[in-house]
């Protein structure tokens, strides 16, 4: 009797007899159709159907009202509309995913953190980690800084610049001492490294190397944009393993 009802699990036990011991705990992630009809569970959800398809309604009921842009250019395959190869822009669509991954993993990982009583820095530092990439990934994907601030806002190129450097400053500021006890402090130095060596040349900082024929008008955009994409990719590898690191210490925690 003080067995079944011990809940602590004996190691040397039968398999069979932890299944038995496991079986309710597996219970409660099943649909209880005996208690709840579908009519409860779907009234249930009704609120969070609402707050994931009412944004997705309005945008494309805002793309129909508009008369601006055809519809077909908003929607449409960029690839298709411009009848261009399927690879046109491979590259920076590979880095414009790892820019919306990194912040997904920031943003995700900083939710889940709190209940796991960790330090509320950590929560925050990977909070502002996935904001700052939010609006990097955004930027690369709409090509803020290149033409729409500049041609429509009428916002310099190098405001734009040294806002967001003035945005990571504050960030490293406020985190340098999480920053620099980090195992994988290499990764995110890299990323810098390559993205200042991408911004010279994007800003054409060499271009008097074209000029003299010391190197190709076409290996500056390759790399630039190759620098770029390490820069990406050092930074996706950063805070990926912070993340990872961060979430195991307090599981380890939540559980001891």
């Amino acid at each position: 009797m003080n067995k079944k009802t011990n809940p602590v699990i004996n190691s040397t036990e039968t398999p069979q007899s932890d299944i038995k011991k496991n079986e309710p705990l597996s219970d409660k992630f099943r649909p209880d159709k005996g208690r709840k009809s579908l009519r409860d569970r779907l009234t249930g959800l009704f609120p969070l159907m609402v707050a994931v398809y009412l944004p997705t309604f309005l945008i494309v009921l805002l793309v129909r009202q508009q008369n601006r842009v055809p519809i077909y250019h908003l929607m449409g395959d960029p690839a298709k509309i411009s009848d261009s190869p399927f690879y046109l822009g491979m590259v920076t669509k590979f880095g414009i995913l790892l820019w919306c991954a990194t912040a997904a993993i920031c943003l995700f990982t900083s939710l889940y953190l709190k209940p796991l009583n960790l330090s509320l820095k950590h929560q925050r530092f990977l909070l502002f980690g996935g904001m700052i990439t939010t609006i990097l990934m955004l930027d690369d994907f709409f090509q803020l800084h290149e033409e729409v601030l500049p041609n429509y806002l009428g916002i310099s190129e190098k405001i734009v610049y040294l806002a967001y450097a003035m945005m990571v400053a504050l960030y490293l500021i406020k985190f340098h001492k999480i920053i620099l006890n980090s195992r994988y402090l290499l990764f995110l130095g890299l990323a810098f490294v390559c993205f200042a060596l991408s911004l010279l040349l994007d800003m054409r900082a060499i271009i008097n190397l074209v000029d003299r024929g010391l190197i190709y008008d076409r290996d500056r955009a390759l790399l630039e944009n190759g620098f770029k994409l390490f820069g990406i990719v050092s930074w996706f590898t950063y805070f990926s393993l912070t993340c990872k690191e961060q979430l195991e210490q307090g599981m380890h925690r939540f559980q001891s």
